[in-house]
């Protein structure tokens, strides 16, 4: 075989050699390009929210003015809250009923399509937890990572990132995140016990939900609690006692009187409309820099309270034994 047969007979060997180099080529163009699109479309996003994003307002000196800051950054009430009906005025002594339709009505369908907002999250921890504080808590890992999506979440709002840098500035807390992180999970999330030895209590327990002491109520400080259990059939409103607005609608301080489980509780108080960083916030910073058996005064818009706090010292950690909204 001569030399030209020879070469005659490798050409299409190369020339397929060559169509494949050229396909595996194409494929790494393709790759390369996708890349650099997603690395320019991150980019892209980060340059925007670093110049177009609204700044955190200038950090306030007080708790008082602190609190003004913080309501004004919730630019408006609850979205999930579509009704109150708040009917007869009643007094912490009174025993007849002046409610007889519940207090609240949610937006149910918002709650299931916005499974991560703050507020979904905080709902989703309210079946972690035994009422009888004489029951001891079984928490499993489900409920840990339940309690750190929802701390995350909060920590990612402008109220609480707005809260820390005013603990920073009061040397409470260090400006890492995982310090301010690991304070929230230790105030709130800490299993105490309120007796007997029983581990069967937390400042979150007492104040976002509610428990059951023989045959009293203890806690229930947050309206999404109450309104969740109203649904439920647990809760039933008998009435309000005090009411202060804030100038918006659907927003505002309650105090009033039900009955849990059918123990009466002639007198309690939350906060209505509002979101849970905001409620977590003013009760945080109010614990950690008021002097204790001190009222903390706060406003929001045109309600001017207080919220008032009491310290459970547990093995070492002061921690919340109760904090409600006073209005005066």
């Amino acid at each position: 075989m001569d030399i030209e047969q020879q070469h005659q007979q490798q050409q299409p060997q190369t020339s397929s050699s060559n169509r494949c180099d050229s396909e595996k080529c194409q494929k790494l163009k393709r790759f390369v390009i996708i890349a650099l699109l997603i690395t320019i479309g991150i980019l892209s996003w980060h340059f925007y929210e670093y110049f177009h994003s609204k700044p955190l307002p200038k950090l306030p000196d007080d708790v008082l003015a602190l609190s003004r800051t913080l309501f004004a950054e919730e630019s408006a009430p609850s979205e999930y809250l579509f009704k109150v009906n708040l009917q007869g005025k009643t007094s912490s002594g009174a025993r007849d009923d002046r409610a007889p339709q519940p207090l609240f009505e949610l937006h149910n369908d918002l709650l299931a399509r916005d499974a991560n907002s703050t507020t979904s999250l905080l709902l989703r921890l309210f079946n972690n937890y035994e009422i009888d504080v004489s029951v001891p808590e079984q928490i499993t890992e489900e409920h840990k990572q339940e309690q750190l999506d929802f701390l995350r979440s909060v920590m990612n709002t402008r109220v609480m990132k707005l809260s820390m840098r005013f603990l920073v500035k009061k040397n409470v807390v260090s400006d890492d995140y995982d310090d301010q992180l690991k304070l929230l999970q230790d105030l709130w999330f800490t299993p105490y016990s309120r007796g007997k030895g029983v581990i069967g209590s937390s400042s979150f327990e007492h104040i976002f939900l509610a428990e059951n002491r023989e045959n009293s109520v203890l806690g229930l400080h947050n309206w999404l609690y109450f309104a969740e259990q109203e649904q439920q059939g647990h809760v039933d409103y008998k009435g309000w006692i005090k009411r202060a607005d804030t100038g918006r609608q659907h927003q505002f301080a309650l105090s009033l009187r039900f009955a849990f489980f059918g123990i009466q509780k002639p007198y309690s108080g939350f906060l209505v409309g509002t979101s849970p960083e905001l409620e977590m916030s003013l009760y945080t910073v109010c614990f950690l820099v008021t002097p204790e058996k001190e009222p903390c005064e706060i406003q929001l818009g045109s309600a001017k309270l207080s919220i008032v706090s009491h310290v459970w010292n547990w093995k070492g950690k002061r921690l919340i034994a109760s904090a409600y909204v006073s209005i005066p």
